[in-house]
């Protein structure tokens, strides 16, 4: 059953990335190389955030909550290792506990993911001072970063997000930023934090 719903979150993924870009204005379509970028096209990051409140960002934030839960998170993982290649496993855990201690707030993020803007342009928004690291624009380190925060979190989506070193997820998932505001336990999380 679960490897079912599995393969239908995949197919649904497929389905969405072929939809006319008609249907999605500011979203220009081009082709799709090796790596699939569900933003590409945006040039302004508020067209990255209009899209993720979508109802297409928002079936995509479904998918990827989806995903998580199921089977097919391991392989998730075991890619985000295999794309770090080999490396010293130990040296890239202690810099990631060294970032994630580092500040109050700490996110990993992606620069064009349109859930890593959001959860900035929220933490913006409510003056909270925070580190973000764009693991696409560290090369190698990154790479080795976004691996150690997969076997930490058992997460590969972005933003993965601290506060006061605890993990509470992405943007709308794990519980998630956007979450934790909803039900009001954000605020008085990022007070007891001292970020606020």
């Amino acid at each position: 059953m679960a490897r079912g719903r599995a393969l239908s979150a995949w197919l649904v993924l497929c389905a969405f990335l072929c939809v006319p870009s008609f249907l999605f204005p500011g979203h220009r379509t081009r082709p799709v190389s090796s790596r699939i970028a569900l933003n590409a096209g945006f040039e302004k990051d508020e067209d990255r955030v209009d899209y993720m409140e979508s109802p297409f960002g928002q079936a995509i934030g479904w998918l990827a909550k989806a995903l998580s839960e199921s089977p097919l998170n391991d392989a998730k993982i075991s890619f985000a290792k295999m794309q770090a290649g080999d490396y010293d496993e130990e040296a890239a855990q202690k810099k990631l506990e060294g970032y994630i201690g580092g500040d109050k707030v700490v996110m990993f993020s992606f620069s064009k993911c349109p859930f890593c803007i959001k959860a900035k342009k929220e933490l913006n928004d409510m003056g909270v001072p925070f580190t973000a690291l764009d693991l696409d624009q560290m090369d190698q380190e990154g790479k080795e970063l976004r691996a150690e925060l997969a076997k930490k979190t058992k997460r590969t989506s972005m933003p993965n997000i601290f506060i006061a070193g605890e993990g509470i997820g992405g943007c709308n998932d794990g519980p998630g930023l956007m979450t934790l505001k909803k039900e009001g336990k954000l605020e008085p999380m990022l007070k007891e934090a001292g970020a606020i």
